[in-house]
């Protein structure tokens, strides 16, 4: 049980390498091409690039993270949705707080204050994502249990020709 928590955890911090790179990526293209020393205009950044890294997220949290416990239907793809708007809420909160707090109180250039935003922001928001993904979304399942969405696998009766 220990093991594999901390083997799904290793997995969800590659896969979170990738989303940050989405993220980042996203969010430091959108600040150069449009500066801005707006708090609430650089959590709206903040929210398309974390759209993409959700979007890039369910993928390799579903197929590989928590392959064994993802049934991919549509009631886990709500539930993701939900955990990643949650994300995007939490996120954004930190990311403007901070950046409100530096940019009032600093002369930082716009992209250091956003991106020092977003790593307070990740690291909260982050830790909170693997909670619901790990114990909500794609909880584990007791045994027998079938995975809602799926169907019951049935055989036809069979039929003896005596």
């Amino acid at each position: 049980m220990r093991r594999e928590f901390f083997a799904s955890y290793a997995r969800f911090s590659l896969v979170g390498l990738s989303n940050g790179v989405v993220d980042y990526g996203a969010l430091n293209l959108l600040m150069l091409l449009f500066p801005t020393r707006h708090p609430a205009l650089l959590a709206s950044y903040n929210v398309v690039a974390l759209i993409l890294a959700n979007a890039n997220s369910y993928v390799w949290n579903s197929r590989w993270t928590f392959r064994g416990r993802s049934d991919r239907s549509p009631r886990e793809l709500l539930l993701f949705s939900s955990q990643a708007a949650l994300n995007i809420l939490v996120a954004g909160g930190v990311i403007w707080g901070v950046s409100s707090l530096l940019f009032a109180d600093t002369h930082l250039p716009s992209l250091v204050v956003g991106d020092a935003a977003k790593v307070t922001s990740s690291v909260v928001a982050t830790t909170l994502s693997f909670l619901v993904l790990r114990y909500v979304v794609f909880r584990e399942r007791p045994r027998g249990e079938r995975m809602p969405g799926l169907r019951e696998a049935t055989t036809p009766p069979c039929r003896s020709s005596r």
